[in-house]
């Protein structure tokens, strides 16, 4: 009977404490990555293709789920200013208006230009097949979003009466904008590295400010980089998002096996709960004289050891000069010793509140994972009560 009492009172517990989500909740600095890539990128015109700009980017990024994510990223551009001018409308024009004119001495800043922006990326992969658990080892990425550019004058061109009089001796910015896909491949034990190959859009949106916004291929860059990603450590552990796991099926099979026993008569009841309770179960109710009266069973969430109003409530009931005994459990997912440090914590909570108000605690221990199930609990005996 005693056994039948509490496999009922971990049932309850066990669906109180799973919220049922199917990814761990990331704190802030979670699923947060840093990178650099290199490229070169050409005219999307393609009117003249070479020499291609040679590239160098920095990155830093947050997943918040694992469809949708942001980065910030910094790039800049070398090479040499060495476009010729053509006449428009009687005045002189490059004849890619987002780079400065032709520099005849071959004098040039080390950048010929920097960016800048904001994106925002799409996980196709996760989006359309879903999530298991951790990244697949290769996986495509949609980025797009805004930044703002800066074109730098020659240093030599500067004292040029054509600057004087059209450029003001001023390195001019424009507002910019990308697209492109990231084609990702995840290795490393928690695949926490990533390489990725991405072909992306450019574009100069204003033309350094001498017309409206537009999205022009001659004022547009081509770009192809090769990346490299490293994503720090999360507080759930492991690198990436990870999917808690379900107990859903284990609450049907106990609770059909409840209903069941329900339906028939007492003695029928008790052997055949006795026979299906989990192994991780029957060794909470090994200890003499424990009955439903003298157990409390303290719920938690996920990766949480904080004491709810309600087990509060219920540890209340415990009455000062009363001995106990508390023993702490973490649910499987997540690193062996995290799962141990939480269990400890759970149970250190328990018996630290019920210090405070007088009750005797004897032992106070965290068993890390106690079997299978999902059990982020820490259970409670009551050896024995003031008289």
């Amino acid at each position: 009977m005693k056994k039948l009492i509490l496999s009922l009172t971990l049932v309850c517990a066990c669906a109180a404490a799973n919220a049922q989500q199917t990814i761990y909740t990331p704190k802030f600095f979670d699923n947060v990555y840093i990178g650099v890539n290199g490229g070169v990128n050409t005219n999307l015109a393609f009117d003249k293709a070479f020499p291609l700009n040679p590239t160098f980017g920095v990155r830093l990024g947050k997943d918040f789920n694992p469809i949708f994510g942001v980065f910030v990223e910094g790039s800049a551009w070398f090479g040499s200013h060495t476009e010729k001018f053509k006449a428009h409308n009687g005045r002189f024009f490059p004849e890619r208006f987002d780079i400065y004119p032709s520099n005849p001495d071959g004098k040039h800043n080390a950048f010929r230009a920097a960016n800048l922006g904001v994106y925002g990326t799409i996980n196709l992969m996760n989006a359309f097949l879903g999530y298991a658990g951790e990244p697949r080892g290769f996986e495509i990425s949609t980025v797009a979003g805004l930044g703002w550019g800066m074109v730098f004058v020659p240093s030599s061109e500067k004292n040029n009466t054509f600057f004087r009089n059209e450029w003001k001796d001023e390195d001019r910015d424009h507002l910019s904008a990308k697209a492109g896909l990231d084609f990702a491949f995840n290795f490393g034990g928690d695949k926490q590295h990533q390489i990725y190959l991405e072909p992306a859009v450019i574009w100069n949106l204003n033309k350094t400010g001498f017309d409206g916004i537009a999205f022009n291929k001659h004022y547009a860059y081509l770009s192809l980089s090769l990346g490299y990603n490293y994503k720090f450590g999360c507080s759930y552990g492991g690198h990436n998002f990870k999917v808690g796991r379900d107990c859903d099926a284990e609450l049907a099979r106990l609770q059909a096996m409840l209903d069941e026993c329900n339906n028939r008569p007492p003695k029928v009841v008790t052997k055949e709960v006795i026979k299906e309770v989990p192994k991780e179960v029957i060794k909470y109710v090994e200890k003499p004289g424990i009955s439903v009266e003298n157990l409390k069973v303290v719920p938690f969430e996920v990766n949480k050891w904080y004491l709810s109003d309600a087990a509060q409530s219920d540890l209340n009931t415990i009455p000062a000069g009363a001995h106990v005994q508390v023993i702490g459990t973490a649910s499987p997912e997540g690193p062996a010793s995290w799962n141990q440090e939480l269990s400890d914590n759970r149970a250190k909570a328990v018996c630290d509140y019920l210090q405070e108000r007088g009750v005797i605690v004897d032992s106070c221990e965290g068993h890390g994972v106690e079997g299978k199930t999902s059990n982020r609990l820490a259970i409670v005996y009551i050896t024995s009560r003031p008289q």
